[in-house]
């Protein structure tokens, strides 16, 4: 049921992005024509014309793409997260890929500006009998860092190191769409430069491709991480 919810919330978002991006096309189509003079005239003023709103719309479209990447993997991983908290499993039931990423978050927990040697010692004590007791392991994708700076190279380190097959039949075109748009959303999202700045020279035709070979990319690496799970890969091997 879990998994069925997520793929509807994937969906979701996939038709969200979809919609945004038909309107905007008609929206260019329609400025195109000459029945659009009265709209465009409303639309024009001392600062800014028409082209500056559909400029800015462009930009939106960044925001848009990098919020369905962002919140697709966070749910790849929430998904493995959610089968070994499920299964109540221990430290000696998960693959090693998975037990290193536990020992990391656990460590981290300590911070790095307060820690001292005793500190660490009392840290390592704990998670040693965490392990020799049996204890259940506890993961969440919030024990994943990803704000605002997914693209390709950090979701293939991802999946490598959670022992996900990386899919093989995408490569620099979809990489290239996946760091131009984290590159757009965080310079627009910080504040670095104005919406329209930001994708001004940026064609609606790139848009497009951009979203295209993106949503197709996500759509593999989900068929990737559901045959992960049902043949159990999260498990020690």
């Amino acid at each position: 049921m879990e998994t069925q919810i997520q793929d509807l919330e994937f969906l979701k978002r996939v038709n969200e992005v979809n919609y945004f991006f038909s309107c905007l096309e008609s929206m260019y189509n329609f400025f195109d024509q000459k029945q659009s003079k009265v709209l465009k005239g409303k639309l024009d003023s001392p600062t800014y014309k028409y082209s500056d709103f559909l400029v800015i719309l462009k930009s939106n479209s960044f925001l848009m793409l990098y919020n369905l990447i962002e919140s697709t993997i966070r749910s790849f991983i929430q998904k493995i997260y959610d089968e070994i908290t499920i299964q109540n499993l221990g430290y000696n039931d998960i693959r090693q890929e998975l037990q290193k990423i536990w020992v990391n978050v656990s460590y981290d927990k300590l911070g790095y500006t307060t820690t001292n040697f005793d500190q660490h010692k009392k840290k390592a004590i704990e998670m040693i009998g965490f392990v020799i007791n049996g204890e259940k392991i506890s993961l969440t994708e919030k024990d994943i860092n990803l704000s605002g700076n997914v693209d390709y190279n950090l979701i293939i380190s991802l999946f490598k190191n959670h022992g996900l097959d990386i899919p093989t039949n995408h490569g620099s075109r979809v990489g290239a769409g996946l760091k131009e748009v984290k590159t757009k959303r965080n310079t627009i999202a910080h504040g670095n430069v104005s919406f329209i700045d930001s994708a001004r020279d940026s064609s609606l035709l790139d848009l497009k491709v951009y979203k295209e070979e993106i949503i197709d990319y996500l759509k593999s690496l989900n068929s990737n991480v559901e045959e992960y799970i049902s043949q159990q890969n999260y498990k020690y091997i």
